[in-house]
């Protein structure tokens, strides 16, 4: 069975700045095109800050799209399924807050 911490997917970059039981900072970089797949978290919020470029956050139940350009933000409560993408064309930078609660990435 994977790891529930170890995400499938591949991005441009990804910097983790805190990991603690109860929270998660990281930086992350999307060249355009790039996608983080359909997915939920069981415990934490997503809190996602836009940086530079753009970034669209697609959500289920009920279906949503949130365009992020540099000084958005949004948040996904745990168990909503969501998706990241940078529909280019330029690298979008994302500063991703995460908790309370442990970490896990659940695909949908």
């Amino acid at each position: 069975m994977p790891d529930p911490n170890t995400p499938p997917y591949a991005i441009a970059g990804k910097e983790t700045i805190l990991a603690t039981a109860e929270a998660r900072a990281t930086l992350m970089t999307l060249d355009p095109g790039q996608s983080i797949p359909p997915h939920r978290h069981s415990h934490v919020t997503d809190h996602t800050f836009c940086l530079a470029g753009t970034a669209v956050l697609s959500l289920c139940d009920p279906p949503e799209t949130v365009t992020l350009r540099p000084g958005d933000r949004s948040s996904v409560p745990p168990g909503r399924v969501h998706t990241v993408a940078n529909p280019g064309p330029d690298k979008a930078r994302l500063l991703l807050l995460q908790g309370p609660g442990a970490y896990d990435f659940l695909p949908a």
